[in-house]
């Protein structure tokens, strides 16, 4: 309960459906831009993961696509809290093996990244709407 101008309780103002936007009318407004393929739910679920959100922050800072095995050292070093420098290969191994099984298909199928399991490489799908998610996770994930 709140109190109006004099100083009576009041209830609050209920909130219509109408007044509350769509998530068609945010995308349209240009908060949030999800192509019609992309499923907000699963982006949502890929982004979940603090693993397959690190390879989305690399991906966005270097610009073009990265190889399974440097985004493999990377992962490991940021899980570990150590640098590349002192990775074993069974920590980049581990890392490796986990993206490619798991959380890089997820990333794919989310429509986040676009991965050639052939040539091991992957880069960030051209989605202003998850530039966006990426750049609020950001904040927390690079602070």
């Amino acid at each position: 309960m709140s109190q109006d101008d004099r100083g009576e309780s009041s209830s609050p103002r209920r909130v219509s459906e109408r007044e509350v936007p769509s998530l068609d009318d945010v995308g349209r407004q240009g908060v949030l831009s999800l192509d019609d393929s992309e499923s907000l739910d699963a982006v949502f679920r890929a982004l979940a993961d603090y693993r397959r959100r690190c390879v989305c922050h690399y991906l966005v800072r270097s610009e073009e696509p990265l190889g399974v095995a440097d985004l493999a050292e990377r992962v490991a070093a940021s899980t570990s809290g150590t640098s590349r420098a002192v990775l074993t290969d069974a920590a980049v191994e581990k890392s490796r093996a986990e993206l490619v099984r798991m959380h890089l298909p997820r990333l794919a199928d989310a429509g986040i990244v676009e991965y050639d399991r052939e040539a091991g490489r992957v880069e960030l799908a051209e989605s202003p709407g998850v530039r966006a998610c990426l750049r609020a996770a950001s904040t927390v994930d690079l602070e």
